[in-house]
């Protein structure tokens, strides 16, 4: 008998296979022709998207311990990243799995910024740059002095410009605000920007909210549509990894007291020394009465 029988659920008709995602259309702006240019400006494109898309995507488990004909009806492999898994039936409808999907989306984008702004700046001070406050939670601390805000840190050391705190907030919040409704409307200002050049506001013009291109891909990696099929997998497969990666950084100061390149670097000087199970069985950790 086979695994899967375990697991199935009551029975019902099969899902409709959905088609494999049709990539969109890229065309130039200025030439109105299909861009066909691969990853990094050079040719070619993407190679086997039916391993991520459509109904033979590859799925979180095996085929042994997963029917296909179980999945959700509202996950037809027509997004990135989609390998079914939606154990709790969050999704519900396909109106609600593209909501979370911005958002998952947004907030992997975030992970990944915040993991390297966390790694980078501590591997820094730790080799000798001269940065205040490179553990990211030591951070603010670090920079705060009687109120005011050093705001500018640079990797050779730190700008004074003492900013009152208040102040350095509400810039901040109105820039973050800016930039959200910007995203949320699909507008934005004038500006410039590499490989493009100078543009007015009216380049944003019906571009994706979540993958406008245009300005924001400079290298152009994504001018071949089948590549940006792919990307897009890649994107929200390293999202989902930095969103992980930022709580295990979280969890492993408040256990350990150290950032996380401090941590490796204990690791790999003494694997067996240091490790999981020597910080948690260390004595300092042991229960007593």
């Amino acid at each position: 008998m086979k695994v899967q029988a375990l697991f199935k659920k009551a029975a019902k008709a099969p899902a409709a296979k959905a088609p494999v995602k049709a990539a969109k259309k890229a065309v130039s702006k200025v030439t109105g022709t299909k861009a066909t240019r691969g990853w990094l400006g050079g040719s070619g494109g993407a190679q086997g998207l039916d391993k991520w898309y459509g109904p033979d995507r590859a799925l979180f488990l095996p085929g042994g311990l997963l029917d296909r004909n179980d999945l959700p009806d509202y996950l037809d492999g027509t997004l990135a990243g989609d390998y079914g898994y939606d154990p709790l039936g969050l999704g519900k409808d396909k109106e609600t799995v593209e909501k979370y999907r911005a958002n998952e989306l947004i907030h992997g984008r975030w992970a990944m910024l915040a993991a390297a702004g966390i790694i980078i700046p501590e591997g820094l001070q730790a080799n000798g740059a001269d940065i205040r406050g490179g553990t990211w939670f030591e951070t603010g601390a670090e920079m705060l002095n009687g109120g005011t805000l050093n705001y500018f840190a640079v990797p050779w050391g730190i700008v004074s410009n003492p900013l009152p705190l208040f102040a350095v907030i509400a810039v901040e919040v109105g820039l973050m605000g800016a930039v959200e409704a910007y995203r949320r409307n699909g507008t934005g200002p004038a500006g410039y920007s590499p490989g493009v050049g100078k543009f007015d506001a009216s380049i944003f013009d019906g571009l994706d909210n979540l993958y406008p291109g245009g300005p924001f891909d400079p290298l152009g990696l994504a001018d071949d549509p089948e590549v940006l099929e792919e990307l897009k997998v890649k994107e929200i497969k390293n999202g989902r990894l930095a969103m992980i990666s930022v709580l295990g950084f979280s969890v492993q100061s408040y256990v350990t007291g150290e950032g996380p390149y401090a941590n490796w670097s204990k690791h790999v000087a003494d694997p067996f020394g240091y490790n999981l199970l020597t910080v948690l069985g260390a004595e300092e950790r042991t229960p007593t009465l």
